[in-house]
């Protein structure tokens, strides 16, 4: 991270939650339509909140500052409590990663979110609310509302929401939920409207920065795929609604993500995927639970992924950082020996990966082990794998779905155990389905096999972690906070620190509505430590 970014630079221009409060200027004239000068406003202006909210996603928006704000937002944070990556300087480890928590970094989402992006959302419903020629704009504002605000409620819990013609206020994480089901909803209908109407399918294909087809339909599609996605997220905690939503989302004659090139990936000409720059800096490198998993099976997605070492002795290999190291400010940047980031397989240009077609093979995979469906899980695992075989470019699926091997231990070869310990694997599973197998290793492998399958994306894959506990990660090497308990893991991320005095009533509403500390340790409404089934 470069000097400057230790600055937190948006903090004076925003107030981040009375902002979000401010809801729709005039509610009467919104709920009645456009006014006579709206409708003279340039359809440039009408559209422009599009790039910046697909932008904010995986957040790079070039007004606020390229690469290191989304450091602060996502690789300090999700990408390491993932088991993806790690930052691979000593004076970066010594916070985040030993539990030892920098407010700069975990308040970076909230902030970032509710200052530049969700202000854009309210910008767009106002623009098309209550225009029948533009509802197919309003109902794709309502998905991306649900895609933006879904990854800020799974990373801390209660969160500022609000419905489409009303003023934002604080929602607990299980009503959340539902009000995202609803907007999913109301997004979906306002689409179809618009094109029963004879509207043009192709009419978003100018802003589009997420899909590959570019049209309407397209966006049903991602609904449908997103809806599945949050369905299955609180399986645990509410069957009854998870199975309805799953059955939902796969019964729309829109269908779902299914082809290995289906993907949701933020690009534009004037977007630069933050992960690649970041690794042009040295501070993007494979986790040692990556390790561990991929040269155990001998994932030959690994290598696409991530460069071999560097270190003497170990050229050929893959090799990570463990998460929690004991470093300090000073001590030699050793572990810049391991494997980085692969920039040819992620470049500046490539699209930022939000949701793939194997990921949701591998739901549909979850969905039927639950008797949520018919489908098969073997069949649904099996293509979801080889999906993410074919969206990688790497062969040898069928192979790799008939092999017994299992992830490797952890050996500290950069220090020679002087800094870092050695590790046993946590994970006995192989790729293999096993018909006779329980329930709960069914599963496992189903969970472990959708963390590769999401791989970059470490919100979902951490979110999908804890509310599973799988697949099963190394702990921290070093736990400095004291907060967080080290074999049950971090939870979520505090609320912004600026939280509490910028609205002190809205901080008491959002805390109360946690149910617990308002720290890394107090566990979301859908992570209960048990798998329900």
């Amino acid at each position: 991270m470069k000097n400057k970014c230790i600055i937190f630079l948006f903090c004076h221009s925003m107030l981040l939650l009375t902002a979000c409060t401010g809801g729709f200027e005039n509610d009467n004239e919104i709920k009645g339509g456009f006014s006579d000068d709206k409708k003279e406003i340039d359809f440039q202006n009408l559209t422009a909140p599009f790039e910046p909210i697909q932008s904010g996603i995986y957040f790079n928006i070039g007004s606020v500052g390229l690469n290191w704000v989304w450091q602060m937002t996502q690789s300090l944070n999700h990408d390491m409590f993932s088991g993806y990556f790690m930052d691979p300087i000593p004076k970066f480890m010594k916070s985040n990663a030993c539990y030892n928590l920098n407010s700069g970094w975990t308040n970076a989402a909230w902030q970032c979110t509710y200052g530049y992006v969700y202000t854009e959302v309210q910008k767009a419903e106002k623009n098309f609310y209550g225009n029948d020629n533009l509802k197919g704009y309003l109902g794709i504002t309502e998905i991306l509302k649900v895609e933006l605000m879904h990854r800020i409620a799974d990373t801390y819990g209660p969160l500022v929401y609000h419905q489409l013609g009303e003023v934002p206020r604080v929602y607990g994480l299980q009503e959340a939920y539902t009000r995202f089901f609803a907007d999913l909803d109301e997004g979906q209908q306002l689409i179809r409207e618009y094109l029963d109407e004879g509207g043009d399918n192709n009419k978003f294909k100018e802003y589009d920065m997420l899909t590959n087809g570019k049209t309407l339909k397209d966006w049903l599609k991602f609904a449908n795929s997103l809806r599945l996605r949050l369905a299955m997220r609180i399986s645990n905690v509410n069957a009854t609604l998870a199975k309805d939503q799953a059955t939902k989302a796969l019964n729309d004659n829109q269908g779902v993500l299914e082809g290995a090139r289906e993907t949701i990936a933020v690009m534009g000409k004037n977007y630069i995927n933050p992960l690649c720059a970041v690794a042009g800096w040295g501070e993007v490198y494979m986790n040692a639970s990556m390790e561990s998993i991929v040269n155990g099976y001998e994932d030959p997605r690994g290598k696409k992924w991530y460069n071999t070492a560097l270190l003497e002795g170990c050229r050929e290999q893959l090799l990570g950082i463990p998460i929690g190291l004991p470093m300090k400010d000073g001590d030699a940047n050793i572990y810049s020996s391991c494997s980085s980031l692969s920039t040819s397989t992620i470049g500046e240009k490539t699209g930022a990966v939000l949701m793939s077609a194997a990921e949701v093979w591998l739901l549909r995979a979850e969905a039927a082990l639950r008797g949520y469906t018919k489908e098969n899980p073997r069949t649904c695992y099996e293509y979801g794998v080889s999906t993410s075989f074919t969206q990688w470019d790497c062969a040898g699926a069928s192979e790799y779905l008939e092999s017994n091997k299992t992830p490797a231990d952890y050996k500290d070869v950069v220090s020679g155990g002087k800094v870092g310990k050695d590790m046993k694997a946590l994970i006995t599973i192989s790729p293999k389905w096993e018909e006779d197998a329980d329930i709960e290793t069914k599963l496992e492998k189903i969970i472990t096999q959708k963390w590769l399958a999401c791989w970059p994306e470490s919100y979902e894959a951490w979110a999908e972690q804890r509310r599973t506990g799988y697949p099963k990660l190394f702990k921290v090497q070093s736990n400095t906070g004291k907060v967080i308990d080290t074999d049950i893991m971090i939870r979520r991320l505090p609320f912004s620190t600026d939280a509490a005095t910028a609205d002190p009533a809205q901080y008491a509403t959002l805390t109360e509505k946690l149910g617990g500390a308002d720290n890394g340790a107090t566990r979301l409404w859908w992570d209960t430590g048990k798998n329900s089934f």
